[in-house]
């Protein structure tokens, strides 16, 4: 298989961002509950209400931010598309990097449910086995020219497919 395009796609620092922000705002909105400054209610409905909150937001933003690994995309010529983890190794010894790929990944094909905007794209995959990988792409996750490649290829792979299904 000949690869088109290939490209390492890093956490995005942006969408760090966001997501610490959505859950900042969250816990906010939790405290002033608790505090009685939003709504009029019970102690305790008003209570349980802001600990659920409270805890809802810290999980989502821990489990987001669990979810932060590089990836490895490889898009050959005629539309494959091959999904590798990559795993970081840091040796305390000498603080240096070093980065582990599975050897090819594993095949997936494009979900039309795919997000292709100018600024982010919004990747959904799924495998052999039905699993579904969802993989953002902001600007600041890839060089700007692997950005433009990848967006261009995924936008070919679904003009493609878009084809296929005319045809049958």
């Amino acid at each position: 298989m000949s690869i088109a395009v290939s490209a390492i796609v890093k956490p995005s620092r942006i969408l760090a961002a966001m997501m610490l922000a959505m859950a900042s705002l969250t816990s906010t909105v939790g405290i002033l509950i608790g505090l009685g400054a939003i709504g009029e209610m019970v102690f305790l409905l008003r209570l349980a209400i802001s600990a659920s909150i409270l805890i809802l937001s810290f999980f989502g933003f821990y489990h987001g931010m669990q979810r932060r690994k590089p990836i490895q995309l490889d898009i050959s010529g005629i539309g494959q598309v091959r999904v590798a983890e990559r795993s970081i190794i840091v040796s305390s010894c000498r603080e240096s990097k070093r980065t582990h790929v599975a050897p090819y990944g594993e095949e997936v094909r494009l979900l039309p449910g795919s997000t292709l905007w100018p600024l982010m794209l919004l990747l959904q995959f799924e495998d052999a086995n039905g699993r579904r990988i969802t993989v953002p792409i902001l600007r600041d996750s890839v060089s700007q020219d692997g950005f433009r490649a990848l967006s261009v290829a995924c936008r070919w792979i679904t003009a493609n497919e878009v084809r296929s299904k005319a045809n049958h």
